[in-house]
């Protein structure tokens, strides 16, 4: 999983242009699809349930991409399908049934119309959650923001834990070089509520404006995953 490690020639840090999300706490990881004809079900309508072979440890509002393709050095595979219908694409979790099932709404007008269908095996890939021990920085980015101190522009975090967490800390960092003791904790950015009913967080940091950004789980006290979203 992507925690911070000091960025190099041989590991370049990942800018953010404006409107560009990174994960500090969350990654692309691949899930095998179970076998056709259960591993994929199209219904009237274009959702999708899929079934995996492992817990696939993804989030509502996700997106995963079923098919073809590499992201983030993730290799796809295509699945089959009963029918011959089209299931490779992009997809948004909008419920999650089990750890290893998932409700899917495409992306792509195409796939959404295309005809009720079954099929499996292949390869979906999305945003997983992460459990890193506490305290535990994330990646950082590189930001690529205003140039003004008097803008309004900056860059906003959004993060969700699996369950409730207890009490928690998570830190909103920055710094001007990019090294491990340069970071400090925004003023006012150290996050210790979420929102109750789905153990979300969000953060506008538009007076702040490092040209490095990171998460860093300070502390926690429930075993939950994490997922953290820097947008320039």
């Amino acid at each position: 999983m992507p925690n911070y490690v000091q960025s190099s020639l041989q590991n370049p840090l990942a800018g953010l242009m404006r409107g560009v999300a990174g994960y500090s706490f969350g990654k692309y990881l691949a899930s095998t699809i179970s076998a056709s004809p259960g591993g994929l079900v199209r219904a009237a309508g274009g959702v999708v349930t899929i079934t995996v072979s492992a817990a696939h440890n993804w989030q509502i509002g996700g997106n995963v991409y079923i098919g073809l393709g590499v992201i983030s050095g993730v290799t796809g595979l295509e699945p089959t399908s009963v029918l011959g219908t089209r299931f490779d694409g992009w997809y948004t979790v909008t419920a999650i049934g089990s750890a290893t099932t998932a409700t899917l709404v495409p992306n792509d007008p195409v796939i959404l119309h295309q005809a009720p269908d079954t099929g499996g095996v292949g390869t979906a890939i999305g945003i997983q959650y992460e459990s890193p021990a506490a305290p535990q920085a994330g990646q950082a980015f590189a930001l690529s923001g205003p140039v003004s101190l008097n803008s309004s522009l900056g860059f906003a975090v959004d993060g969700k834990f699996s369950g409730a967490p207890g009490a928690f800390e998570v830190d909103i960092q920055g710094a001007d070089a990019d090294a491990d003791a340069n970071y400090q904790t925004l003023a006012g950015f150290n996050i210790t509520s979420v929102d109750a009913t789905n153990n979300t967080f969000h953060a506008d940091c538009t007076w702040n404006i490092p040209k490095f950004a990171r998460v860093r789980l300070l502390s926690v006290t429930n075993a939950v995953g994490l997922v953290a979203a820097i947008r320039g």
